[in-house]
């Protein structure tokens, strides 16, 4: 749930910003769409130059600290493992709290910076979510939820909003589903519904300017992960690797659904991208990639099953890798089945549901436990 008040409010906020100083700066505003498309298509210097001008003209303004942290951000994937590179991004969350809080204080500036306020918190709450610390998340997110509030009225004359109303509705159900321990917290919160949920991020991602990005990456991950609908993840994640073909992360997801969907051959040649990344995280999906593909095309198994070894072995990020560990434990398991290896299959079955959240991986490895004699 904290991940639906989270990114959702960067775009927020720079939307409010196209609305309300924006509104009468078609310059800033295109400048600031530009640079968004070149960061999220890992172009950093061509992204630096269409936000240098906005962030200069609007530097005591807490937009050009969002902008700067999101930044910092994309650049430096994943920011959780990047220390130094956390503490100037949590920086200039924080002074973009100092800045909205002056003006949530004026009735003329109230709406926007209820955005700013929602944003910074909410990527706060982020970084506590995938450093495991839920309570803390959980803490950020109520902080945040009061601008939540106020903010969810727009949703209906600005599809901006609908991302922010998208991720609330979807995860105030599947997250205490997921995090049990959040449980005493958001039951102050109110309901939400996953259905609706889903229908306002597509919204979002046909309708909306800003959060139209953020929007599609939530829905293949939701797609993949809780609701195991690969093909409507696949064509979210489609999109998005067409559109930013130099994001090695769309890049990445895209094989995963590829994968899914058993289109293995495609899903060859789009990993080659990971192959030669020297990055931990890319070198742990490439693995579990290659030993899938291994398994599943090839049938060979000694290969698939040393891939699967390989990435065990390292260390997942907890925002794009720790999910691929469960995969790889799975397959791991149903590799031990197939040759009759009963104790070291129940062993790798058990360990898959001990680690994973993807639905249909724990889904697969509790059916394959019960087939084991």
């Amino acid at each position: 749930m904290k991940k639906t008040i989270i990114r959702l409010c960067i775009f927020l906020c720079i939307s409010l910003t196209a609305q309300a100083q924006f509104l009468n700066d078609p310059k800033s505003k295109a400048l600031t769409v530009k640079g968004l498309d070149h960061m999220y298509n890992f172009e950093f210097e061509e992204a630096d130059e269409s936000f240098s001008p906005v962030i200069a003209q609007y530097k005591n303004h807490p937009v050009s600290h969002l902008i700067n942290a999101l930044r910092i951000q994309w650049e430096n994937l994943p920011i959780e493992e990047n220390p130094a590179a956390l503490k100037r991004y949590i920086s200039e969350l924080n002074k973009c709290i100092d800045l909205s809080e002056a003006l949530y204080k004026k009735p003329a500036t109230k709406v926007e910076a209820t955005f700013f306020l929602l944003a910074s918190h909410g990527f706060i709450a982020l970084i506590y979510n995938y450093q495991k610390e839920y309570m803390k998340a959980a803490g950020e997110a109520k902080s945040a939820h009061s601008y939540f509030k106020e903010g969810i009225k727009y949703k209906n004359s600005n599809p901006e909003f609908l991302f922010a109303s998208g991720l609330y509705n979807y995860y105030r159900e599947q997250y205490p589903e997921t995090h049990p321990i959040v449980k005493p917290i958001v039951i102050f919160f109110e309901g939400g519904n996953k259905k609706l949920g889903l229908n306002e991020l597509e919204l979002a991602v046909r309708n909306s300017i800003f959060s139209r990005i953020e929007s599609a990456t939530y829905l293949t991950t939701i797609n993949i992960k809780y609701e195991s609908n690969f093909r409507k993840a696949m064509s979210t994640a489609a999109w998005l690797h067409n559109k930013y073909p130099n994001n090695v992360i769309f890049t990445m997801k895209y094989t995963e659904c590829l994968l899914l969907n058993e289109n293995y051959d495609e899903a060859e040649k789009l990993k080659a991208a990971l192959k030669n990344r020297r990055e931990r995280t890319y070198q742990i999906a490439n693995y579990v990639f290659e030993g899938i593909i291994n398994e599943k095309k090839d049938n060979d198994l000694k290969s698939a099953l040393a891939n699967y070894s390989r990435a065990v072995q390292l260390k997942p990020d907890g925002r794009y890798t720790e999910e691929y560990i469960g995969m790889a434990y799975l397959g791991m398991g149903r590799i031990f089945a197939k040759q009759k290896e009963t104790a070291k299959a129940k062993a790798y079955f058990k360990k898959t549901i001990e680690i994973a959240n993807n639905e249909w991986v724990v889904k697969e490895a509790k059916s394959g436990l019960s087939n084991l004699k």
